[in-house]
């Protein structure tokens, strides 16, 4: 079982996209500010840490579309260790893959499209009353005949007169 972290932070670079063998991805650098009142010289100790993040397939592509740098995010993913030798010296690197990116919302607005998933939303349609939003058309179905979402065989009730 792996732990999941939530960070929220600003990005530090713009989001790279590329194409593996395992699909998809999208890269950035997140800075997440760690500081604390040091109880001892009664300072704040501002401290900042930087983490590499990764999103896959679907997500790193919404990503990559999304966000940039400078903007405030929160990220929620697992933390993964990667180790290296680079010029004969070990480096460990920590990294998120993501499950779940966003824009903090707590320090701005955003403006949100869904995906087209399939036949489904190919029928929703914009109203003029409330611009951005979509609605499905109303129901259609003749007098006497059973509505399309009720399962056959279920009575419906007339209504009183």
């Amino acid at each position: 079982m792996q732990s999941t972290v939530t960070l929220v932070g600003n990005l530090v670079t713009d989001v790279t996209l590329r194409e593996t063998t395992a699909g998809v991805v999208a890269n950035f650098r997140l800075a997440v500010s760690n500081g604390y009142l040091d109880k001892r010289t009664q300072q704040y100790v501002e401290r900042t840490t930087y983490l590499g993040i990764s999103a896959w397939r679907r997500l790193g592509e919404n990503v990559a579309a999304s966000l940039h740098k400078g903007q405030p995010v929160v990220v929620v993913g697992r933390l993964r260790q990667r180790e290296f030798e680079r010029e004969g010296q070990k480096i460990t690197l920590i990294e998120v893959d993501a499950d779940l990116v966003g824009h903090d919302l707590a320090r701005g607005s955003a403006e949100f499209a869904r995906n087209p998933r399939g036949p489904q939303t190919a029928d929703l349609t914009r109203t003029e009353e409330t611009p951005g939003l979509s609605s499905v058309p109303e129901p259609r179905f003749e007098e006497g005949s059973t509505p399309t979402w009720l399962a056959p065989g279920v009575p419906v009730a007339e209504p009183a007169a």
